[in-house]
């Protein structure tokens, strides 16, 4: 007989979620969420499936009920909706629905069984010559579906690319504007990813289908080389650098060496006059004129990752609805004890216990932060603080359905941690959903063990048998450091080492003495090529785009 919760559960990692835990929704209009996408400061998003059984899954997004019922965040949303609605290309996932049940605001899109493009940079490595044409091809005809539908999406960037068995799919509508409505932002407001902005919408707040084209090359650029194209920052300086300087002279001449009419076509892209650029048709007959104009299929181990996505997603569709309740993360089972003389009211333990609890809960919170905090001199404590006039929407990583910008604040997405695979983004976070282990679910939903009148029940000896999830390697919940692919090597010093060295010792490889002291030293360097030749890898001591990937990976 199938284990059916072992089975659901895989089926769910392998989908790009993490299981519910009891207090989730049972149901969101139509809808039964099967697991989380992710989650963020204004909702969470939720992998679905319809409740009769109907093929396909969904990604929902659900608002927190202090936003959905304010009439103006209301209105943004249903304007998002409205705009998504607008759009049909194979491209981007399709819009299923919108409801407002039982305070409940909610939007259904499509799942795309997918890794963000920077997701499958950051783990797979960059994309090889085929695919980054196929990139273009196919966001060119993305493109090609919003002008035509007169829709201007105004945040592209690799964290809004979804790569898919199916191809390159373009998300997140949540600042999207239709050409016949009024900005979402007031006057003097940017709402976007600086290092993805056009350069006219930062200077003039003027965005138009040549914005997205502008967006697209440096989307690509960072395809093909693990760099954006004026810098991977999202400070003033990198804002300045899209405005009026030229794109990074290295990454463009690494981009030419490799491939001259891909750096040309890129470099057009990037121009900083709006009438310069291609069309999203020309993009598409130049991937044609290079000779893809057919799809070629991702490289390893891409592929790979996709198809597993793809599997998991088939594995939950082949689950009756009924049976979803198993896969929610289980309340642990309450251990309970015989009183002895220490403890014979379990009314007066309850407090001590408490006490211990909160305090191992405060303790923990105390050593995430120091672990995680940047040092005094690093780059991260000195970074430029952000222009007041400048708001960056939350992304990533990834979705089906987009994130609405309820308030046009700044977030340093260029700091935050790896994006989870999860396809659709909650508002103001691209939505790392959390590792729900068994362990971290009983200590929220635990309650009591004591009777009404304070005494200990007579112990059951139930067993309760259940799958626990992989726990998260340590070299990637403690090292949070840097995000980056920026290449790294003898001499350098800051935040990427730090993180480089980080996750070697968290790996148990040596990096000497003075340890993880954001200095890349001899001994930093020969633990990088100990690590490089237990992966495989090109032994050279020199942390790039496949070295970061493989640092990062789960093994």
């Amino acid at each position: 007989m199938t284990d059916i919760p072992a089975a659901g559960g895989t089926a769910l990692r392998q989908a790009g979620a993490v299981p519910l835990l009891p207090a989730d929704p049972a149901r969101i209009g139509p809808y039964v969420p099967l697991g989380l996408l992710g989650s963020g400061g204004m909702g969470r998003v939720y992998l679905a499936r319809r409740a009769d059984d109907a093929p396909g899954l969904a990604a929902v997004k659900v608002i927190r009920p202090e936003y959905a019922e304010g009439p103006d965040f209301r209105r943004r949303f249903e304007r998002e909706a409205a705009v998504h609605g607008r759009v049909r290309t194979p491209r981007a996932p399709h819009l299923l629905g919108t409801g407002f049940d039982e305070a409940l605001l909610w939007m259904a899109t499509e799942y795309l069984p997918g890794l963000s493009l920077a997701e499958a940079v950051r783990e797979c490595g960059l994309l090889e010559p085929a695919g980054v044409w196929r990139l273009v091809a196919e966001l060119g005809e993305a493109l090609s579906a919003l002008a035509a539908a007169g829709v201007v999406h105004r945040d592209l960037k690799p964290s809004n690319v979804i790569l898919s068995p199916r191809g390159a799919h373009v998300i997140d509508f949540g600042i999207s504007r239709a050409a016949d409505s009024s900005a979402i932002t007031t006057t003097g407001n940017r709402v976007g990813t600086a290092a993805y902005m056009a350069p006219e919408y930062l200077r003039e707040g003027r965005c138009d289908a040549a914005s997205d084209v502008f967006s697209l090359g440096c989307t690509i650029v960072y395809a093909a080389t693990g760099h954006a194209p004026f810098g991977d920052g999202t400070g003033v300086d990198v804002m300045h650098r899209v405005a009026f300087e030229a794109p990074d002279a290295e990454v463009m001449a690494e981009l030419a060496a490799s491939d001259p009419a891909l750096a040309a076509l890129l470099a057009a892209c990037l121009a900083k006059d709006p009438a310069g650029r291609p069309t999203p048709r020309q993009l598409i007959d130049a991937a044609t004129a290079a000779g893809h104009g057919r799809a070629s299929d991702w490289h390893e181990p891409l592929a790979v990752r996709l198809r597993d996505r793809q599997q998991g997603c088939a594995g939950l569709e082949g689950m009756p609805v009924r049976q979803s309740a198993h896969v929610r993360t289980p309340v642990a089972p309450v251990l309970t004890r015989v009183p002895g003389p220490a403890t014979r009211t379990g009314g007066r333990r309850r407090p001590l216990l408490a006490a211990v609890a909160g305090l191992a809960v405060g303790a923990v919170a105390v050593g995430a932060f120091l672990l995680t905090r940047p040092g005094l001199d690093s780059p991260a404590a000195a970074a430029p603080r952000q222009s007041p006039g400048v708001s960056e929407s939350a992304a990533p990583a990834s979705s089906g359905t987009g994130a609405a910008s309820a308030s046009p604040s700044v977030t340093d997405t260029g700091k935050k941690k790896d994006r989870s695979e999860a396809q659709t983004a909650a508002p103001e976070e691209s939505g790392t959903a959390p590792d729900r282990t068994p362990s971290a679910s009983a200590s929220r939903n635990s309650g009591g063990t004591g009777t009404a009148n304070g005494t200990a029940p007579t112990p059951t000896a139930t067993v309760t048998k259940t799958t626990a999830p992989p726990a998260t390697p340590a070299w990637i919940s403690g090292c949070t450091y840097y995000s980056g692919t920026e290449q790294t090597e003898y001499g350098d010093k800051g935040q990427r080492v730090v993180q480089v060295q980080c996750m070697l010792t968290k790996r148990g490889y040596s990096v000497g003495g003075s340890g993880v002291d954001g200095e890349f030293g001899r001994d930093t360097q020969a633990a990088v090529k100990q690590f490089q030749s237990a992966k495989g890898l090109e032994v050279d001591g020199q942390v790039g785009p496949h070295t970061w990937a493989a640092l990062r990976s789960s093994t």
